[in-house]
């Protein structure tokens, strides 16, 4: 009997080696409870959601390096615009000893650019030949000094904008997927030696916390010390040199008629001001009733306007736009950076679908919202 007690809990001594007795612990076996087996149909389940997992962030983080490797090696190609001299200038010598024979000098003419093909060109359009231009702004850098706005601009020209402003959405400059797209033209109106649109648009994706395309335009939100800050966007064609815009405006805009209760300001559709339908005095009257900011640039329908599109994640399917005046030599920059003042939110008109989320009140989640 006591025999009996000391034995019958004793269970039998298992034989089999550590890397089997290891794998039946963990993976269903002839013989397991229902228990167990889900138990261990749990637990290979989870093994397998993790491998794949960290497969994706692997895929993800080094998709995330490629775009960022591959804009920094298209930034080989920005112009070096302080380089280039033009054939009439005067050299500073000859400049002075005008100024000591005269006591009053001539007004210096403004410097006559030539619109021709230029160099710095020329190596991209070997690479992909839609290219039209370059953008940036000037002095907005990442903590490595490199401009976050410093692109070549593509346009795919077509009639049908839903081929033509949908080609780049998704490719890089030499036609190969890319997730950030290219900064791209509006397609209607070809930019060309002989004419361009007087108001272009430029689009860029807002690619949230990876900070590539237009994604930084939203810091324009953040206030009018920033844009006091960065005043300035640098444009040329393929045809220009040292060209100059001044922005005189920065708003929230609806990219659909269901967006708001009155007819949308289809910024993308003013194109030419002799437009009878979009008129230069629309334009300009919408671009400052929408804007956040005031100034006192003088606009005319004769100036040159690039208009840069991109989304405004505060509220889906709605859009960031800024827009710039080309300077001309009666343009104060000092003066205009003077005059830009915060405007309240109440003189702002915000669309229906903004004030259905945030009211008639501006709004700045940070430029990777």
């Amino acid at each position: 009997m006591s025999m009996a007690n000391e034995t019958k809990n004793l269970t039998e001594k298992d034989d089999t080696n550590f890397f089997i007795r290891f794998v039946k612990y963990f993976i269903p076996w002839k013989g397991d409870s229902i228990g167990e087996i889900f138990r261990k149909a749990v637990f290979v389940g989870s093994v397998f959601l993790f491998a794949f997992s960290v497969n994706e962030l692997t895929d993800f983080l080094k998709s995330d390096e490629a775009e960022l490797n591959y804009a920094q090696e298209i930034v080989k190609y920005e112009p070096d615009f302080d380089s280039i001299t033009y054939d009439n200038v005067s050299d500073s010598s000859s400049q002075e000893e005008s100024s000591s024979q005269n006591s009053a000098p001539e007004k210096v003419e403004p410097v006559k650019k030539e619109h021709k093909l230029q160099d710095w060109a020329k190596e991209l359009l070997e690479r992909n030949d839609e290219v039209v231009g370059w953008i940036k702004i000037p002095g907005f850098v990442n903590e490595n000094g490199e401009e976050y706005i410093n692109f070549p601009v593509l346009q795919h020209v077509s009639d049908d904008p839903s081929i033509g402003n949908n080609y780049y959405l998704t490719r890089n400059i030499d036609k190969q997927y890319y997730e950030s797209g290219s900064i791209y033209a509006d397609c209607m109106v070809p930019i060309t030696l002989e004419s361009q649109a007087d108001n272009i648009t430029i689009y860029g994706h807002h690619m949230r916390r990876l900070g590539t395309s237009f994604t930084h335009l939203a810091e324009y939100k953040d206030g009018v010390d920033f844009l006091k800050k960065y005043p300035v966007i640098e444009f040329n064609t393929i045809y220009d040199s040292g060209e100059r815009y001044v922005i005189i405006g920065c708003f929230v805009a609806a990219a659909d008629d269901s967006q708001d209760d009155i007819p949308i300001f289809d910024y993308w559709r003013y194109r030419n001001f002799n437009d009878t339908d979009r008129t230069f005095d629309n334009w300009i009257a919408n671009v400052r009733k929408q804007s956040w900011y005031s100034c006192d640039v003088v606009c005319d329908p004769d100036d040159d306007y690039i208009t840069l599109s991109t989304c405004s994640n505060e509220v889906a399917e709605m859009r960031w736009v800024i827009v710039a005046k080309k300077m001309t030599v009666d343009d104060n920059l000092d003066l205009i950076v003077k005059s830009y003042k915060e405007r309240p939110d109440q003189d702002i008109y915000f669309p229906r679908c903004w004030r259905n989320v945030w009211g008639n009140n501006k709004k700045y989640l940070g430029w990777s919202y």
